[in-house]
């Protein structure tokens, strides 16, 4: 949750953030995202292998740590590339704590990795509700994003603390140590070749189109093409919070009756058309209505992919997490990218890009298991 709070509030406050540091949505998608990204792109994986050998209570503390000084770095910075910075040490972080946290419950309960993911998802969705929501109300204080990092960093400053005062338990504490057989670059290598584990990572990969990238694009849309302000921008954002979580709710529901494939090109077929729906509405009474769908099919999709690729390698998540930066670049060019089309053609333009999650699913869904590549 404290993860998702924390990035939440760079994504919330884009547009306050490009002002005070008077950069386009393509330099600022550079500074918050690409800049961070190469950071994590090199030194991730390397954390993520170690802790498949090492105890990962040491990563999850350390990093909870780090997000907490982060996220005030963030709120202290006096210029985008201080920003870039503090964002590149908040990245790892999450990475070092949240992402290994998610990784051990997948191992601990290998039977119902969708199910958790769902309510792991849900909590996160706290946290990216809790962000707008603090936004607003300092905005009505007269206070700033700055302030915002900063009451992040204390809330996740309490966290670490409580942290570093209590036992946890994880798998890798609990087994005995063995001396490792393969050099962390073998295991990365060993792991690339699972092809369906890479099929799955591309999927994963797609489903960051709509997620942070649609919150930061669609509060620039409803600023720049709808006229909206930043209360506006807030309201919009918990409606497709709050849409997600309902749909969360229902996704565990139907994980009990309904094959997790059918469902995932359902949600799917589902997002592309309420997708389509939300980018072409009038006003903003119209687009706080319509993103409700966006949100109530898209957060499902991500649990519904992860879910896939955990259980390609048991036993390996550290390992999965490691070989998922595989598709990092992919993941840095696209904010790059769509920013750069949104100052070109618009945020219509840009918006209608995200359309590509949903279809690109689908397709995966179908390729698979015509090559028989599925479980």
């Amino acid at each position: 949750m404290f993860d998702e709070l924390a990035s939440g509030v760079s994504s919330v406050a884009a547009p306050d953030i490009e002002r005070a540091f008077e950069t386009s949505h393509a330099m600022f998608a550079m500074f918050v995202f690409v800049g961070p990204g190469i950071v994590a792109l090199v030194i991730e994986p390397l954390i993520f292998l170690a802790a498949d050998r090492y105890p990962r209570a040491w990563f999850i503390r350390g990093g909870l740590t780090a997000m907490s000084l982060a996220s005030f770095a963030s709120g202290l910075a006096p210029g985008p590339f201080a920003l870039a910075a503090a964002t590149s040490v908040l990245w790892l972080a999450i990475g070092a704590s949240s992402s290994l946290a998610q990784a051990t419950l997948m191992d601990r309960d290998p039977d119902n990795r969708a199910k958790t993911l769902a309510r792991w998802t849900l909590l996160g969705l706290i946290g990216d509700l809790c962000a707008p929501a603090i936004l607003a109300v300092m905005a009505i204080a007269g206070l700033t994003w700055r302030e915002g990092y900063m009451s992040v960093g204390a809330l996740v400053g309490v966290w670490a603390i409580v942290a570093w005062l209590t036992p946890i338990d994880t798998p890798r504490e609990t087994e005995e140590s063995e001396e490792p057989t393969r050099g962390l670059l073998a295991t990365l290598r060993d792991v690339l070749r699972d092809r369906t584990l890479v099929v799955w990572l591309f999927g994963l990969a797609l489903c960051d189109l709509l997620d942070e990238i649609l919150v930061v694009f669609a509060t620039i849309h409803v600023r720049d093409g709808l006229g909206g302000g930043q209360l506006w921008q807030s309201a919009i954002v918990a409606t497709l919070i709050a849409s997600g979580a309902i749909g969360l709710v229902v996704l565990e529901r139907l994980l009990k009756k309904h094959d997790e494939s059918r469902l995932l090109v359902a949600f799917s077929a589902a997002c592309a058309v309420a997708v389509g729906a939300w980018i072409a509405a009038p006003n903003l009474v119209a687009s706080l209505v319509l993103v409700i769908p966006v949100g109530a099919t898209a957060t499902v999709l991500y649990p519904l992919v992860a879910s896939r690729v955990f259980a390609q390698r048991p036993e390996e998540s550290g390992a999965v997490l490691a070989a998922s930066h595989l598709f990092t670049p992919l993941g840095l060019a696209l904010p790059f990218l769509i920013g750069a089309l949104a100052d070109h053609a618009g945020t219509y333009a840009a918006l209608a890009v995200l359309v590509a999650q949903p279809v690109g699913l689908i397709v995966l869904v179908k390729v698979t298991a015509a090559r028989k590549l599925d479980d």
